[in-house]
């Protein structure tokens, strides 16, 4: 099966490893430390035959870390690969501008790097916020004219204070469900705004 992941990479150097506990889904949680919480994600369920597409999106600025932290990423998802599927790297590089032209040609790159029935999985944690607007854009696309499927969308996060880690503050949040929640936005026909909010009650009933 063909799957693709696209990641967003961080700024700066000296990535460290942490031990994410999931938020969501316990399913893709590791318990040795990682640098990118896709990875597991991605590698749960992998089979030899699959076949591995990595986009990762280096925002240029600071550091320019890019082709180190694109390693880093290429060797860990490497090593999860116990199954042995073929796995490739594209790295698209963009500048710290985000601008209507810049997004675009993003788009378009993303859009020009999809295939037919592709599982996608995302990993949204670092690089500018409206990535993630953009990657979701790009999804939904994948979904309507490729005939994708979404696999996980995941985000790390980890709080600071003076400087330091927040003992315990260390999560991966899977925010697959955010995304569908937006499908069911765009697919939903209620004949009023209160049936609308009725069926978002329904939906969120345990």
């Amino acid at each position: 099966m063909k799957k693709i992941v696209i990641a967003t990479l961080p700024l700066k150097g000296n990535l460290e490893k942490r031990h994410y506990p999931v938020d969501g889904n316990a399913l893709i949680e590791v318990e040795q430390p990682i640098y990118f919480a896709v990875n597991p994600a991605v590698a749960h369920g992998l089979k030899k035959e699959d076949d591995v597409k990595v986009i990762l999106l280096e925002t240029k600025g600071g550091e320019n870390a890019g082709t180190e932290n694109a390693k880093k990423f290429i060797d860990e998802l490497n090593d999860f690969n116990k199954a042995g599927a073929s796995i490739s790297k594209a790295l698209f590089p963009s500048s710290f501008d985000e601008s209507k032209t810049n997004f675009q040609n993003m788009f378009k790159t993303l859009i020009g790097e999809l295939e037919h029935g592709a599982e996608i999985y995302c990993d949204l944690t670092f690089g500018p916020k409206p990535l993630a607007f953009l990657v979701f854009s790009v999804l939904r696309f994948a979904e309507k004219f490729y005939e994708c499927r979404v696999g996980n969308i995941v985000y790390s996060k980890v709080e600071f204070k003076n400087q330091k880690i927040v003992e315990g503050s260390e999560r991966i949040y899977d925010i697959t469900p955010l995304y569908l929640l937006d499908t069911f936005t765009n697919t939903i026909q209620p004949s009023s705004a209160e049936n609308a909010v009725r069926a978002v009650d329904a939906l969120f009933e345990d």
